[in-house]
């Protein structure tokens, strides 16, 4: 198969897996996502849909705040692990948009904002709008200055003149754009008006990236950022050509032909608010804005959004999914578990404001009770347990069976089954309860303890020879150790010359330990036992037979 073959297979079975999502993606298509959180070199984001994505860290000028809004391009799901993540770029997003909105402002005959990054020589320069390059003729720049170092420090503003829609490049001049300001004009604003006053201005265009609004014949800027304190907040619906609004001025630039505007500066900044009025275990109100599989969002004021966590959502020790607490628009308390104010984090509690069920605990629930409840979940490390409403225990894979020839304890247990348990701990510190199946049944070893006890003699097969000693089984599933000290001379002989795997010899049993499951055997005592028999046998003067026993000559090893 060619590689361009495999590429549009590849890309194929991409989009197809994208497709398949609960709400579904196009392979290229740029969509508006929240920050989740930024771990390693990944910054999660929160698609709105059945799966997550993230973006690398090193697209970003510098970490970003969780809840911050980004604009990002999808590119394909992750195959290699069991995350089921989108993997998106914010830079190719960047790129995209910047060049629609260059579009728009070339459209529109509206001025865009660039920087330049080189300088062809006796051509003109490179100057990067939006991100995207456009060439500037030198006649076209309209500006003295000493060096481009000078230059490159400066972001200018431009009229586009021409579009290259195949290579996405264009053609713009400093030069149209300054022969249409009206001086006149801004000898009049710049005597009437200064930097951080209110003034009434009417808006001329709308575009995606913020409003034109003329002031005393200048038209000025009210960029996206500068209307409201909520990230990417929608705008576009609040203004009318034509309609007047009252707006700050932000910054005052005749030599670029820049008048920058603001809404959100003429109030407070709710942070600001935030750390003069909110205080730890304070109850606030808010609305639910989004749900994430770790958590859910809550505005309390415009701008000024927490996190309720999963694990603050319910004092069960596994917390329910957002979706089946909270709806997206509703009103909820919640207590304030913690501010970062120079992270700009909010962390929300509602399980606070909820009974805590351990606080009211029954009798039945102690050490040694036995109970019946729902399995309730399943986990790698074992199964979870419906104790009381709201409370929940652990029985530990270790504590399904004493079976060890069985791999997966948890595939004995199913979510719903009704389970009889024992309660092995319960820790009202840690809200820890323990539970156990298995001890609800004897050990098998203490069976087998019961069954051989010490000084009997048993009869078993050799299951392998090693260098401390002898294994032998008992019966199936069960071996003991003839430890290399309990056989016959054993530290000065080969033991795999003498015995082989598969024979069958005797041993007396010394211990049995159930806890550890040990079983410790002996020939010595087996063979001392025979020669105290036959002892026995012949100090009798009649045939009848002894009546020594093992027990009796079991301790001959301590003498």
């Amino acid at each position: 198969m060619s590689p361009q073959a495999n590429t549009n297979s590849k890309n194929s079975l991409l989009e197809s897996a994208l497709e398949a999502d609960e709400r579904s993606f196009r392979r290229g298509e740029i969509i508006e996502a929240k920050v989740l959180d930024v771990i390693d070199q990944r910054v999660y984001i929160d698609l709105r849909a059945k799966s997550d994505g993230y973006v690398p860290l090193s697209e970003f000028s510098e970490v970003p705040h969780r809840g911050t809004q980004i604009s990002v391009l999808i590119k394909f799901k992750e195959t290699d692990t069991d995350s089921d993540l989108l993997v998106c770029s914010k830079t190719e997003a960047d790129a995209r948009r910047g060049w629609d909105t260059i579009k728009e402002a070339f459209a529109k005959n509206l001025q865009v904002t660039g920087r330049l990054e080189s300088e062809e020589k006796g051509k003109g320069f490179i100057v990067n709008v939006e991100g995207v390059r456009m060439f500037l003729p030198a006649s076209q720049l309209g500006l003295k200055y000493t060096t481009l170092e000078e230059l490159k420090s400066q972001s200018l503003d431009f009229k586009i003149i021409k579009l290259n829609e195949k290579g996405r490049s264009g053609l713009i001049s400093r030069r149209k754009l300054l022969e249409e300001i009206n001086k006149e004009k801004w000898d009049e604003l710049i005597l009437s008006v200064k930097v951080g006053d209110k003034v009434s201005a009417v808006v001329s265009k709308i575009a995606s990236f913020g409003v034109f609004c003329t002031v005393k014949g200048i038209e000025g800027l009210l960029r996206q950022n500068d209307i409201s304190y909520k990230k990417f907040a929608p705008f576009k619906q609040y203004f009318q050509v034509g309609q007047s609004v009252e707006l700050l001025v932000l910054e005052i630039d005749p030599a670029n032909n820049r008048l920058s505007l603001g809404i959100k500066q003429m109030y407070e900044d709710p942070w600001v608010w935030a750390g003069r009025e909110l205080e730890k275990d304070m109850v606030v109100r808010g609305i639910v804005t989004s749900l994430t599989n770790f958590g859910v969002f809550v505005e309390l004021k415009e701008g000024l959004e927490g996190l309720i966590h999963s694990s603050e959502l319910s004092w069960a020790k596994k917390p329910p999914h957002p979706k089946e607490v909270l709806k997206k628009g509703q009103e909820v308390d919640s207590v304030v578990l913690d501010i970062d104010l120079e992270r700009k984090r909010l962390s929300l509690g509602l399980k606070q404001l909820l009974p805590n069920p351990w606080d009211n605990l029954t009798s039945n629930v102690r050490k040694g009770n036995v109970l019946e409840g729902k399995v309730t979940g399943i986990t790698k490390y074992g199964a979870f347990v419906e104790v009381e409403a709201g409370i929940e225990g652990l029985i530990h894979i270790g504590d399904i069976t004493w079976d060890e020839k069985v791999k997966d304890p948890t595939h004995l247990l199913k979510k719903g089954q009704v389970v009889k348990y024992i309660i092995i701990d319960v820790n009202r510190e840690t809200q820890r309860i323990s539970c156990g199946l298995k001890q609800l049944q004897e050990n098998p070893f203490e069976s087998i303890k019961k069954k051989y006890p010490v000084g009997v003699i048993i009869t078993g097969k050799i299951k392998s020879v090693v260098s401390f000693g002898i294994f032998v089984e008992l019966e199936p599933g069960y071996e003991g150790l003839v430890h290399v000290s309990q056989i016959p001379d054993g530290k000065n002989i080969k033991l795999e010359e003498i015995y082989k795997a598969g024979e069958v010899i005797k041993a007396v049993v010394l211990k049995i330990e159930p806890d550890s499951k040990k079983i410790s055997l002996s020939i010595k005592d087996f063979d001392k036992a025979l020669e105290k028999e036959e002892m026995s046998r012949y100090l009798k003067q009649d045939d009848s037979p002894s009546h020594g026993t093992l027990g009796s000559f079991i301790n001959l090893q301590n003498k």
